[in-house]
């Protein structure tokens, strides 16, 4: 095998892709990056440690012979992003098993998997189910997978569903059971039947990586435990949550008591500094207390040890129930306030009581709304 590429399109294809390889080293050959290069395919580059994979291919390449080596993924991607921007010629001895790497005048030599069997990533029973631009996608995961749990005894609340219902309306939707972020677009194709499917915040984290700010489709296509997100030259393989995700429309709502808009920068910058105050072993959760009137809200946060911060906001419209006393987890509210002053100069803040779910959404759209359960305190 040896071919020659530029370091550039080299560096781009082997960052993409490196990733997927598993970082334990329990199976060798799965922390490996296979490479392969034909004159019809030109580059191709495969990684994967079964829950998911990444594929990437390349015409920008001069195919001496064809062949293929698989090499440590880590390590590859390190080095070679720390080449000279140069021509790179890749060569592999088969009588010594070394990747032999050019650029210009100095060269190097890496180890290589002798008589792997890498396993093939099974992309031929997906069925292609829905194309959205990449920036819809990239902007419906950003405003909902943060709002999913690290770590949970019920393994759907570790991920992100996607629920096309029969409408042909997608919904995108990660909770916590403590939150919720809840995102709906109506899709542009026919969908012939209801799918939904939820797929790991790790396969979200590395599908935000691969896509574009660009109206440019990416397609999605599954089977009955893969999920596969593919556009130009770069194919994401991904295992998918198995379970049933609860009825999250059910944890919306229906009606309001108090109806609350306030400037988002104030609140903003409010919550930041409310979050510099320590928490308490006596109080676990680091909060914020709220109170409510016609015309401000005021914003409490104590730390035992450290003191109290009690700001007053100012200019706030309220509709319905004016005088209301609630508490939120302060990060979870920080979160969204972050968002909404990202988008919006206000924010609506609706409240079913003290106790009772909040939706807070920008006032200009109605596709994207975050739902946030108060906390019991004792105060």
């Amino acid at each position: 095998m040896k071919f020659v590429i530029e370091k550039k399109e080299l560096s781009t294809m082997t960052t993409l892709v490196h990733r997927a390889a598993s970082s334990k080293n329990t199976i060798p050959v799965l922390s490996g990056l296979l490479i392969e290069v034909s004159q019809d395919k030109g580059l191709v580059m495969t990684a994967t440690d079964m829950e998911i994979g990444i594929k990437a291919f390349s015409s920008q390449v001069e195919v001496v012979d064809p062949g293929s080596v698989l090499v440590n993924a880590h390590y590859f991607s390190d080095f070679i992003k720390l080449l000279p921007d140069l021509p790179i010629i890749l060569e592999l001895n088969p009588d010594t098993a070394k990747l032999a790497i050019q650029y210009g005048r100095s060269s190097s030599s890496i180890n290589t998997y002798r008589d792997f069997e890498y396993p093939d990533l099974p992309l031929s029973n997906m069925e292609r189910k829905l194309s959205l631009p990449q920036q819809v996608l990239k902007e419906a995961l950003r405003k909902t997978s943060f709002a999913a749990s690290q770590t949970h005894f019920r393994q759907v609340f570790t991920g992100v569903l996607f629920d096309i219902n029969a409408a042909g309306e997608l919904r995108v939707v990660a909770s916590d059971t403590h939150r919720m972020a809840y995102y709906r677009l109506p899709l542009e194709e026919t969908v012939e039947e209801p799918i939904s499917f939820i797929i790991p915040i790790r396969t979200v984290n590395e599908l935000m990586r691969l896509m574009d700010d660009s109206p440019e489709p990416v397609n999605i296509a599954i089977t009955d435990n893969n999920a596969l997100f593919y556009r130009d030259e770069v194919i994401l393989l991904s295992r998918l949550i198995e379970g049933q995700y609860p009825s999250y429309e059910q944890v919306i709502p229906p009606n309001f008591n108090t109806m609350v808009k306030i400037n988002s920068q104030v609140l903003l910058n409010t919550l930041e500094r409310a979050k510099t105050m320590p928490t308490d072993d006596k109080l676990k959760i680091q909060h914020v207390q709220l109170e409510f009137s016609e015309k401000e809200a005021v914003v409490h946060s104590f730390s035992e040890a450290m003191g109290e911060i009690k700001e007053v906001i100012e200019e706030i419209t309220t509709q319905g129930d004016p005088d209301l006393k609630i508490a939120f987890n302060t990060s979870y509210f920080l979160d969204i306030t972050k968002l909404m002053n990202g988008e919006s100069e206000t924010m609506d803040i609706n409240l079913s009581g003290s106790l009772g779910p909040a939706m807070i959404k920008n006032p200009e759209k109605d596709n994207y709304i975050y739902i946030l359960v108060p906390l019991r305190t004792s105060s």
